[in-house]
């Protein structure tokens, strides 16, 4: 992706604060929010905390770096134009703005600059000279905008076309007003606007140097910082990949949580490791067994120091399963390498569905723990041959009431055209179980509506078997090429050739070992690539070629 134009921005001349608006939490849909804000008339306060009596959800808003929120009222003629049948929603206040300006944009206003609201043809500040703010980072659009306009994927939109607005921390305490004058009295970081943030948060994701040199800019808000110091931390991560290394757990435990599942405790071995480091909701960890064997497991609960697997007897294994269940034992020592997240949803739900059956809770436990934490809306169908299957109830105690059981064993089933057909607007599907299962959900979500970005679907097995097929695998300005047998898969064959290839949940779910395709017809298989990605790339842990294929190794 080409770098955009860095060159210094100028600042903007002052112009006119037109409105100044604040709210209280209130329902706002499924959730509580502080999005609806009114005009308010004569002076207001402005503390370290915002505006006298604004209110903020504090799970998605609010706190030092967005303490107020400014939008240009110009875009809402671009809104309008774009989405005819909601421009009536299009007006000032609509995106939960505090400050309502006309001049100020996403293009001439950066990071760090101070803005000082005030008298006309005045320098003071404080009291009721006014006060003066510090640009902290762009706003993140929630799925709340989408709710508020009652459009699906508004909130990417507005980044998109960087229009999102902007958020301010409160450097000087003063009293303002509609009518003031708002300018720009200090720019220390001129090559950064608000937009050329917008496109290397959510568009140039893979310019490090750029990363590197925005970790560094103090006065950038930790919500932006954080997300290019995550991406600085994968690059790093995914660079010793090839090298995988293996960290020593001992079982710290080991229940029987259902009599088909268990309960396996891991405590990290070693003492110098970083105390409560957090997994990401959602994760799997790859095990290395001691009888040499490796298998990926959803994270169920905990961090890095200690956390719990909930591992099902499967009455085909292929050895992983029947060991845990037979032979490990307390204190015996297994090794994890990488802990990755699996499924990551987009984030614009206003409400989630998850379906699953058996052992596929554990893949979502984590992630309904977090939207319970943070008051999101949910529902669970829980698909058991009996009610004693019924796995890790004391970690879902505090939502039970959004608890569907279903129970073979006394008839009760699952509808699940019913469930999506009958499903709360703008929700996304989870799901999770037998493969017959899943395939049931994406085509009843796809019946009743739903686009491929609302459903996500997470498989702890795939069948790797197939016909045989030839491989020409590039790397450089070398060739090999390999034979792929029925009952062997590509990543294993490439191994035993010499060709490092990195890989983790090696079951299609997690796009570590995706490699490149030139030529040839690919049976895709597993849940890691996007089918615009299966043009181009191929996951050779589980898909296989057909006929010949050439393939290479992406860097």
């Amino acid at each position: 992706m080409p770098s955009i134009d860095l060159t210094p921005i100028p600042v903007p001349s002052p112009t006119t604060l037109q409105e100044i608006r604040t709210s209280k939490l209130k329902k706002f849909g499924t959730v509580l929010s502080g999005i609806d804000k009114r005009p308010i008339q004569g002076s207001l306060y402005v503390s370290s905390m915002g505006l006298t009596d604004d209110e903020h959800d504090l799970t998605f808003h609010g706190g030092i770096d967005k303490v107020i929120h400014q939008y240009n009222h110009s875009h809402y003629p671009f809104w309008q134009s774009l989405y005819p049948e909601a421009a009536t929603r299009f007006v000032a206040g609509g995106f939960g703005e505090n400050l309502v300006v006309e001049e100020l944009n996403e293009d001439n206003i950066c990071v760090g600059d101070l803005v000082r609201i005030g008298p006309k043809d005045s320098t003071l500040t404080g009291g009721d000279n006014g006060c003066v703010l510090e640009v902290s980072l762009p706003r993140q659009p929630c799925f709340k905008l989408n709710q508020r306009f009652g459009v699906k994927n508004l909130a990417p939109k507005t980044h998109a076309e960087n229009k999102t607005g902007w958020y301010y921390r409160v450097k000087e305490q003063g009293y303002i007003s509609a009518g003031m004058e708002i300018r720009v009295i200090h720019r220390c970081q001129p090559r950064w606007s608000i937009a050329r943030l917008h496109h290397y948060v959510h568009r140039d994701k893979v310019d490090l140097e750029i990363s590197k040199e925005l970790v560094a800019i103090h006065v950038l808000g930790d919500e932006c910082k954080d997300v290019f110091k995550k991406r600085l931390q994968d690059a790093e991560n995914k660079a010793a990949q090839s090298n995988q290394t293996w960290t020593d757990y001992r079982v710290h435990a080991k229940i029987m949580e259902t009599p088909r599942i268990v309960r396996l405790d891991l405590q990290a071995c070693n003492i110098d490791r970083p105390k409560d480091t957090s997994i990401p909701v959602g994760s799997y960890a790859l095990l290395k067994l001691p009888n040499g064997l490796k298998r990926a497991y959803s994270i169920v609960t905990g961090n890095t120091s200690l956390f719990t697997l909930g591992i099902a007897l499967d009455d085909n294994s292929r050895g992983g399963s029947s060991y845990i269940h037979t032979t490990l034992n307390p204190g015996a020592i297994i090794q994890i390498g990488d802990i990755n997240r699996s499924i990551k949803s987009n984030g614009m739900a206003s409400h989630h569905i998850f379906i699953v059956g058996g052992i596929g809770i554990t893949a979502f436990i984590s992630t309904m723990r977090k939207l319970h934490k943070i008051n999101q809306t949910f529902e669970l169908h829980y698909a058991v041959c009996y009610a004693d299957e019924v796995a890790f109830t004391s970690l879902m105690s505090g939502f039970k009431n959004v608890i569907h059981i279903y129970d073979k064993s006394k008839g009760v089933r699952m509808n699940i055209p019913q469930i999506l057909h009958n499903r709360i607007w703008n929700s996304h599907v989870f799901t999770c179980g037998p493969d017959r299962m899943i395939s049931a959900v994406v085509s009843a979500a796809k019946d009743s509506g739903m686009a491929d970005d609302e459903i996500y679907y997470e498989n702890f097995s795939t069948d790797t078997t197939g016909d045989p097929f030839s491989a020409s695998v590039i790397t450089g300005a070398k060739t090999t090429s390999l034979e792929v047998a029925a009952d062997r898969t590509l990543l294993e064959v490439m191994r035993e050739a010499g060709l490092e290839v990195a890989s983790s949940c090696e079951t299609g779910s997690c796009g570590t070992c995706r490699i490149g395709v030139r030529r040839g017809k690919i049976l895709h298989k597993g849940t890691g690539l996007s089918t615009e990605e299966q043009e181009k790339e191929m996951l050779c842990c589980v898909s296989r070629g057909q006929g010949h294929i050439d393939v290479e190794l992406l860097d």
